[in-house]
C-alpha cells in the first residue's frame, strides 16, 4: 500500500515536538510527502518541500547508515522522493481546491481496461504525481473553524458534568470545557444569535438566504446580512478568489458587529457614569465584593435574594448587546483558535528552518501599551525607546491605542472602538481597540515574540497574542502596583493582597518580566510571587541628549535673583508621590537659609492643597520636556520624596544637568544614586532636611557633586542599555 506522510511538520502535542533527527529518520521509510495542505500555512508547507528537495542518495544512505535503518524493510525506491497536495477541509467547504495530479500515459486507451481507481493507484504507486492548488495561512482554517462552531451550536446536547470532572484531562482542560458548554448554552437561549449562525452556516455552504429573512433583519443589521450574499457569491470564484472573498466577508462581518457592540456599549456606559452611585464608586470597596463562595447553599441563599430590580437593572443593560458580543465572540474565537493550531508547532518550524537554513522567520517584536502620548513617566520613557528604534532601525514595532498619536515609522497606532474614563482613576482613560484587526497585524507584519508595557487592555491582548501564535511574551514592568494600590487608591492590607494575586497571575502569562530596581527584582522572585528569578531581567532608562548642563540664569527660568537657593520638585504634584513631604522639608530649611525657594514643575490633584500651604511657592504647570534642562540647570537641589517609583527618570535627568537629588532610600532611586558622591539618600523627612542644609553650607561639596552628577549619569546610556534589552528578547545573539 503506498503512503503519503500529511502535513509532516503539524504536531499536535506543543510541549513535546520532535527532534530533527526524528524528520531524517521518517524520511528513510516514505516516498511521498504532502507539501501542499490546504488548511496549513505557507511557511509549514513551504519548508516540506524545501526539505524534501534538498534530499540526496547521499544524504539518506549516510543517515541509513546512522541509525541502522534497512531501507528495503519501508519502500520499494528509496531515493524516489514525490510531493503530493490535499485539501484536508473537513468541512466540506474548501473541498478540491488543492489536491494531487496522477499522470496516466494513454489515458482513453487504459480506461477500456482499467478502472479509473487502479490507474489511480497506479500513478501514485510509479511516482507520476505532482501537487496543484495554493498556499494560505490563517483564512481557509479560521473560515472550517467558524462552521465548525456553527454546527456545535445548532446541534450540541446538554453535556453531563459528572462526565467532565471525571475526564482524565487536567483541571484546566475541565474548566476551559464547563466554560464552552455554558456559553454555547447561553447561544441556545438567545434567538437573534442563532438565527445569525444557521443563516451563516448556509451561506457558507452554498445556500442563497430566503428573500423574506431579509425582509425580517433589522435596519442596522442588514450590512451583515449583505455579507451572507457575498459568501453564497463566492462560490461562483476561482478557488483562490473564493477564500479571499469569504474571509473578507467575515472578517468585515467582525468588524461590523464590533461597531454596533461598541458604540452601545458607550453609550451605556457613558450613562452609568452620569450616576452618582458610579461617579463615586471605589475600588477597594468593588474589590472586596469580589468574592466566590466555595459553599453552595450561600449560592442559593444569593439566588433567592436576587430581586427583580437587579434583574431589570441587568436586562436593560445587556439589551442590545448579547447578539453582536456573541457573534463577534465567536468569529474571535475561530481566528484565535486557527493561529493556535497552524502555530502550535512554532518551535518544530524555527528550528527546522534552522538546520535547512532556510526560510527562517524573522525576529521581529511588537510592543503593545495603552500609554504613549499621556502626560506620565511611561508615555516619556517609551517615546524615547521609540525614538532609539528609528534611530537604529531595529526590527521593533510599537502599538498604541489612541485617538490622538500620529502613526510614524515602527509605530502603529489603532482607534479606540470605546473609551472611558474609571471613577476611581480619572488620570488614565480606558481604551478598547478592535482584537481582530491587532491579531490581523501581528500575522501580516510577521512578528515572532511580543511584549507589553502596561497591565490593562493591551496587557490582556498581549496574552491574547501570545497563546493564539505560540510566541514568547515578556513584560515591562514600569509600575509598583501593590505601592500605588495603598497610597494613590488607599487600599487596605487585604485589598492590596488581592492585587498581588491578580498581578502574579497576570505576570505568570509571561516568560520573561523587565523591572527598572533591585527591590522589585527581589519582589518578584520572594515567596510573594515567586518567580524564578532567571525569568526576571533588571533594566533601566536613559535621557535624551537634551538633558546636559544649560548655561541659564535663574532670573530668566524663575525670575529670581542669582543668589537665590532653589529646591525644585518635578512630576504630578499628588499625595502617593510624597509630595506634601517637600511643604515639611521646605519650612525646615527655610529656617535656615531665608533666601530659599520652593519650585513645582507638574499638576496633579495635589496642587490646590500645596498652594494653600506654601504660598510663596513657584508653581510651572505642566512643563514640555525641551523647557526641564533649563530648569534642572538653574535649580540647587531636587527633591524627590516619593516612595515607590520604580527608576525615578527624574533623578537621571536632573544628574544628568549636574543637579543633585535629595531622595528617598526606596526602589529605583537608590539604585541610581551614590549616596554622598553625586545626591542623598534619606531615610526619612528629618534626614533629607539636614542632608539639603549641610550641601548648601558647604561650597566646595557643591562644585564637586554637580561634577560627580554629571559623570553618574553618564553610566546610563543607551547604547548600552538598549543591546542588553536586545540580548534579553533574543533579537541579538
Amino acid at each position: 500500500i503506498p503512503t503519503i506522510w500529511a502535513h509532516p511538520l503539524y504536531h499536535y502535542a506543543a510541549e513535546e515536538q520532535p527532534p530533527f533527527d526524528f524528520f531524517r529518520k521518517m524520511a528513510l521509510i516514505f516516498e511521498r510527502f504532502e507539501v501542499i495542505n490546504g488548511q496549513r500555512d505557507t511557511w509549514q508547507n513551504m519548508l516540506v518541500k524545501n526539505w524534501i528537495s534538498a534530499l540526496t542518495p547521499e544524504m539518506i544512505d549516510e543517515d541509513a547508515a546512522r541509525f541502522d535503518v534497512d531501507l528495503s524493510l519501508y519502500t520499494d525506491r528509496p531515493y524516489q522522493k514525490s510531493l503530493s497536495g490535499g485539501s484536508d477541509d473537513h468541512m466540506g467547504i474548501f473541498a478540491g481546491h488543492s489536491g494531487t495530479y496522477l499522470h496516466v500515459p494513454d489515458l482513453e486507451q487504459r480506461l477500456k481496461s482499467s478502472s479509473r481507481s487502479a490507474l489511480a493507484l497506479e500513478a501514485i504507486r510509479e511516482h507520476r504525481m505532482v501537487p496543484y492548488g495554493n498556499h494560505q495561512n490563517i483564512e481557509k482554517l479560521t473560515i472550517a473553524f467558524l462552521d465548525y462552531v456553527f454546527q456545535v451550536a445548532m446541534y450540541i446536547k446538554k453535556p453531563d458534568l459528572l462526565r467532565m470532572i471525571l475526564h482524565k484531562g487536567s483541571v484546566q482542560d475541565k474548566i476551559i470545557a464547563i466554560i464552552i458548554s455554558n456559553l454555547f448554552a447561553e447561544l441556545k437561549h438567545h434567538k437573534t444569535t442563532m438565527r445569525f449562525i444557521k443563516l451563516f452556516h448556509k451561506s457558507f455552504i452554498g445556500k442563497r438566504p430566503k428573500k423574506m429573512t431579509q425582509l425580517l433583519v433589522k435596519k442596522v443589521y442588514k450590512p451583515v446580512f449583505r455579507e451572507a450574499i457575498n459568501i453564497v457569491e463566492a462560490h461562483d470564484l476561482e478557488p483562490d478568489k473564493m477564500t479571499i472573498q469569504f474571509y473578507q466577508a467575515i472578517n468585515t462581518i467582525s468588524n461590523q458587529l464590533n461597531s454596533i457592540l461598541f458604540k452601545r456599549l458607550q453609550k451605556k456606559v457613558d450613562d452609568l457614569l452620569e450616576k452618582p452611585h458610579f461617579r463615586e464608586l471605589r475600588l477597594d470597596l468593588e474589590l472586596e465584593q469580589i468574592k466566590l463562595s466555595p459553599n453552595i447553599r450561600d449560592y442559593i441563599k444569593s439566588a433567592s435574594q436576587f430581586d427583580k430590580d437587579q434583574m431589570k437593572k441587568i436586562t436593560d443593560f445587556l439589551d442590545g448587546l448579547s447578539f453582536p458580543f456573541l457573534s463577534s465572540t465567536l468569529i474571535l474565537g475561530a481566528n484565535f483558535t486557527s493561529s493556535k493550531v497552524l502555530y502550535n508547532s512554532r518551535k518544530t518550524l524555527t528550528a527546522f528552518s534552522e538546520q535547512l537554513g532556510k526560510l527562517e522567520h524573522p525576529k521581529r517584536m511588537l510592543w503593545l501599551t495603552d500609554s504613549f502620548d499621556d502626560k506620565n513617566g511611561v508615555s516619556s520613557v517609551l517615546q524615547e525607546i521609540h525614538s532609539e528604534i528609528k534611530r537604529l532601525e531595529l526590527p521593533i514595532d510599537l502599538l498604541v491605542c489612541s485617538k490622538t498619536v500620529k502613526p510614524d515609522e515602527h509605530l502603529i497606532v489603532v482607534r479606540p472602538e470605546a473609551e472611558f474614563i474609571l471613577p476611581f482613576y480619572k488620570d488614565q482613560s480606558v481604551r478598547i481597540p478592535n482584537i481582530n484587526q491587532i491579531h490581523a497585524l501581528f500575522l501580516e507584519n510577521e512578528y515572532d515574540r511580543l511584549i507589553c508595557s502596561t497591565e490593562g487592555v493591551m496587557g490582556l491582548i498581549a496574552v491574547f497574542l501570545k497563546h493564539a501564535y505560540t510566541v514568547p511574551a515578556y513584560f515591562y514592568i514600569h509600575t509598583d502596583w501593590i505601592m500605588f494600590a495603598q497610597k494613590a487608591l488607599q487600599l487596605d492590607i487585604h485589598e492590596s493582597d488581592k492585587v498581588r494575586r491578580y498581578l502574579r497571575m497576570f505576570y505568570s502569562n509571561f516568560d520573561k518580566l523587565f523591572v527598572l530596581n533591585s527591590d522589585h527584582k527581589e519582589w518578584l522572585a520572594g515567596h510573594n510571587m515567586n518567580f524564578d528569578k532567571d525569568q526576571i531581567f533588571q533594566t533601566a532608562h536613559w535621557v535624551e541628549e537634551q538633558f546636559k548642563p544649560v548655561a541659564k540664569c535663574k532670573k530668566e527660568v524663575f525670575s529670581m535673583e542669582e543668589d537665590t537657593k532653589i529646591l525644585l520638585y518635578t512630576g504630578r504634584l499628588s499625595k502617593e508621590k510624597g509630595v506634601m513631604d517637600v511643604v515639611t522639608v521646605y519650612k525646615k530649611i527655610k529656617e535656615v537659609y531665608d533666601s530659599v525657594k520652593i519650585v513645582f514643575a507638574g499638576v496633579g490633584p495635589a496642587e490646590d492643597e500645596l498652594r494653600a500651604k506654601l504660598p510663596d511657592a513657584v508653581f510651572l504647570g505642566w512643563v514640555n520636556r525641551d523647557r526641564l534642562p533649563g530648569i534642572y540647570s538653574s535649580a540647587d537641589m531636587l527633591l524627590l520624596p516619593s516612595k515607590f517609583d520604580t527608576f525615578g527618570l527624574v533623578v537621571l535627568e536632573a544628574l544628568s544637568c549636574g543637579l543633585p537629588v535629595a531622595s528617598y532610600n526606596a526602589k529605583g532611586p537608590k539604585d541610581i544614586i551614590v549616596h554622598g558622591s553625586c545626591s542623598y539618600i534619606a531615610s526619612n523627612v528629618r534626614e533629607m532636611t539636614d542632608f539639603v542644609i549641610g550641601y548648601f553650607s558647604d561650597e566646595n561639596k557643591q562644585v564637586q557633586m554637580k561634577q560627580n552628577a554629571i559623570e553618574r549619569a553618564a553610566n546610563f546610556a543607551k547604547e548600552d542599555i538598549m543591546d542588553k534589552f536586545l540580548e534579553y528578547t533574543g533579537l541579538i545573539p
